[in-house]
């Protein structure tokens, strides 16, 4: 059975009309997001936002175990769950990216699942 489409049978088949939405438009959302995050990157310190962003303490503990260990993160040999949030927001909050590289591949795979399953 193909994961990518619903079930037939369960429900009947509605057709919606496919419209292409307008570019011109759509280059002025992308802007003017893109514009709005270069000034919010600008106005605050990264590594503060970036920590704040992200809540560790929502990880499963072996899943931060699991984290240390792929990323070589050294720690104690029996470390508490708030010794390993330490380490891998300390690790997590120095890495570098190039965010129009993340976008850019973000696009790409969701072409590629859209593609997959269309």
């Amino acid at each position: 059975m193909d994961t990518c489409k619903p079930d037939d049978s369960l429900s009947p088949k509605r057709q919606k009309p496919r419209s292409k939405p307008n570019r011109s438009s759509s280059v002025h959302k992308s802007l003017s997001w893109s514009h709005s995050c270069e000034s919010r990157s600008k106005d605050s310190d990264s590594s503060s936002l970036d920590a704040s962003r992200v809540d560790l303490s929502k990880l499963e503990t072996d899943a931060l175990r699991r984290y240390c260990q792929h990323f070589n993160i050294d720690s104690s040999p029996n470390p508490s769950k708030e010794q390993l949030i330490e380490g891998v927001q300390r690790h997590f909050g120095s890495q570098q990216l190039d965010e129009m590289q993340v976008l850019v591949g973000f696009m790409k795979a969701a072409k590629r699942l859209k593609n997959a399953c269309g």
